[in-house]
């Protein structure tokens, strides 16, 4: 029979883990309302719901991409998806981001050859297109960009998070 001791032990665990899913679903939900619908552009910072075209042949890809736009095209558009990154890696490339940051404008000043010599860039370009978007494209304003990169809401089709980081 367990102790007193080791009862009070679990139950402490389990509402710390409680509390901290309840702190996790009220961040997302803040973070969730900063975000607001604009016209795609380079530089800005998006989130939406893909369907991958060609799942059938990606070894893995992302159904809610987080993305810094790089180019828009008719068909569709080019981006760096943080979630590519692990957590530490996407803090990383922000930072380096940042120096080309224009907060009053909610944007970032970069092209791929701006950004291709910064560690990771190859793993997080992908290619977009509008008719595989399957809900709308949210903005992140720049006053939320050092609180979206964290939140772990990548949803890879093929492999797990960490198999996907770790490549």
């Amino acid at each position: 029979m367990p102790s007193q001791r080791t009862k009070s032990q679990k139950i402490s665990k389990a509402r710390s883990k409680k509390n901290s899913v309840a702190w996790f679903k009220d961040m997302v939900g803040k973070s969730g309302k900063g975000f607001g619908r604009a016209k795609l552009a380079p530089g800005k910072m998006f989130t939406f719901g893909y369907d991958a075209k060609h799942k059938k042949t990606l070894p893995y890809w992302d159904r809610f991409p987080l993305i810094v736009v790089l180019d828009v095209a008719p068909q569709g558009f080019i981006g760096l998806n943080f979630h590519y990154l692990s957590p530490k890696d996407r803090e990383m490339f922000l930072k380096q981001l940042m120096k080309t940051a224009d907060k009053k404008k909610n944007k970032f000043n970069v092209t791929w050859d701006s950004v291709k010599r910064i560690p990771n860039a190859e793993k997080m370009i992908h290619k977009y297109l509008y008719s595989q978007v399957k809900t709308s494209m949210l903005e992140s304003p720049s006053s939320e960009w050092h609180n979206v990169i964290y939140l772990p809401y990548q949803r890879f089709v093929g492999a797990s998070a960490s198999s996907v980081w770790s490549k």
